[in-house]
This record gives structure tokens, C-alpha cells and sequence, in this order.
């Protein structure tokens, strides 16, 4: 039942009650907001608007190559179009966004058919979702029009309740740390990006015999051949000190993590400078 529906409900049964105590203020910790985003090549199906607070994002990939969802905050007075052209002019290093743009996660990458989420706190203001993953020419989906904007509403939300993770992923300059073993079953996992640059996780059901580095010479080398993972999740690029989370169910096996972002200071992909690692899961 929709939120609105529930509060009416309550207010008009304690009228008919003849309650005379004073109604309950509403949840301070309200669940989070739940949207659905539908990824095609090259376009976002989406909600216009948002309210402000904990939004997790659902993505749909169905599209035949893989898609995330990546959000950005836009500076005041900043469009979409703005974002298009900021992003030509920094040609030399492509998934590198505008400086005026806050990294505020989202769904990473997914594969055809598949599905995924990110739950991250989204304050007031307006926003974009861009898809960076390069199809096989070698240009971003982002570049193809993949991107749409997003406008968040509201008040602006202080400390608001956020899911409960049961694995923390901490990510460092150039350095991912995993609060525990991970073991088979469904998982929240909380994404701390502590390095002094922006991060994504990407997190890869690796394929019989390979390894994450495996992983990171497959994409380097322009994805040619078969791919060496299985599944893909995780969380888009968010911004040094910043965080958020995303849950999914792992069965046994040999998984990795990597970020792909570029390097504030050379350009170069985060995992060309060791951003990786393998992990099994039992």
C-alpha cells in the first residue's frame, strides 16, 4: 500500500476511535524509496522526479550489452546537456565526469537479462543517470545518449536510516578491504569509499579457472574474446568520503572486485594501478 494511502488510513481509524491522545509522528527512519530503471541500448526508462532521502535503485538490463545506472548530482543551474558537453571536452580520459558533478553511486554494471541495485542517500537537487560502459567500438554508452535526468524533491534529509550491511567494503587509493569472509547466501554489502579519490565497486562471478586480473586485461584489451566473468554487480563511482550499499545473493565460487574509473592524476583505469581482488566464496 503507498505510503500516503497507510498515513490516511491510520489518521482516519483514530478519528473513528474517538482517540483523544496525540497521533504519532511518522517514522523517523523511513524505508528507503524503491525505483525502477529500465536499461535498453542506448536509453534509460525512468521516473522524472524523486523524493529526497534513501533511494535504493533498481536497474532492468534489457538491453543486449551490459548497462549501469550511475548517479551524478549536477551543480545549480547545470543540465543534462551540460553533462554531455562536459564530458566531450574531457575526451582524453572518457568516464571521467565534470568537475561541477558530485559521484553519487548507483546500479553498476549488469548484464543482458539481468538486474541489480544500489541504495544511497539522494539530498535535493537535480541529477543524471549515464551509463560509462563501452560497447566494442570502444565509445561509452554515455556517448550514444545514454543518459537521463533525474530531479530529486524535497527538504533536505539529515541522518536518515540506512540498510543494515552485514559486509563492509572499504575502498582505498588503490585498495579494496573486506570486513569478513564472505560466504554463500544473500548479502548487503556497504561501500566506504576512504581514498582521497572517487571509486566504484564492481564486483564479478569470475568463470571457471580466471582470475580478477584476468578480468582487467579482458577490458583493457577491448573486451575481445569471451568474456571471463559470469555475472556482474556492484556500485557505480561515488565520491571520496562518500558512500553506499547494495545487496544480492552469492552462491559458491571464485569471485573479484575492481574499479574502473579513471585517475584524477594520469587518466589511467584504477585497475591498471592494482585495484583488485580475488575472493572465494564458500
Amino acid at each position: 500500500m503507498p505510503r500516503r494511502l497507510t498515513l490516511a488510513t491510520s489518521a482516519l481509524a483514530a478519528t473513528l476511535l474517538g482517540c483523544s491522545k496525540k497521533a504519532p509522528p511518522p517514522p523517523a527512519n523511513p524505508t528507503p524509496v524503491v525505483v525502477r530503471v529500465v536499461a535498453t541500448d542506448f536509453a534509460f526508462s525512468a521516473p522524472d522526479t524523486i523524493p529526497a532521502g534513501v533511494v535504493t535503485m533498481w536497474v532492468v538490463n534489457q538491453g543486449k550489452e551490459p548497462h549501469q545506472a550511475v548517479i551524478l548530482r549536477l551543480a545549480p543551474g547545470k543540465t543534462a546537456a551540460d553533462f554531455a558537453s562536459g564530458l566531450a571536452a574531457m575526451a582524453k580520459t572518457p568516464g571521467t565526469p565534470p568537475p561541477w558533478t558530485a559521484e553519487a553511486g548507483g546500479p553498476n554494471a549488469e548484464l543482458p537479462g539481468d538486474s541489480g541495485n544500489a541504495t544511497q542517500v539522494l539530498q535535493p537537487g537535480t541529477y543524471v543517470l549515464a551509463c560509462f560502459v563501452p560497447s566494442r567500438d570502444g565509445i561509452p554508452h554515455v556517448m550514444k545518449g545514454m543518459l537521463r535526468t533525474i530531479v530529486v524533491t524535497g527538504a533536505p534529509v539529515a541522518a536518515p536510516k540506512e540498510p543494515d550491511a552485514d559486509v563492509v567494503v572499504t575502498l582505498t587509493d588503490y585498495a579494496f578491504a573486506l570486513s569478513k569472509p564472505v560466504t554463500a547466501g544473500a548479502h548487503t554489502f556497504r561501500v566506504d569509499n576512504n581514498g582521497a579519490q572517487h571509486h566504484e565497486l564492481v564486483l564479478v562471478g569470475l568463470a571457471p579457472g580466471k582470475k580478477i586480473k584476468d578480468v582487467s586485461a579482458w577490458a583493457e584489451g577491448g573486451m575481445k574474446g569471451p568474456p571471463p566473468m559470469t555475472r556482474i554487480m556492484g556500485v557505480g563511482g561515488i565520491d571520496a568520503g562518500s558512500h553506499a550499499s547494495f545487496s544480492g545473493t552469492l552462491s559458491a565460487g571464485n569471485y573479484g572486485l575492481i574499479c574502473f574509473l579513471p585517475d584524477v592524476k594520469d587518466g589511467k583505469s584504477h585497475d591498471v594501478h592494482g585495484m583488485m581482488l580475488d575472493f572465494t566464496v564458500q
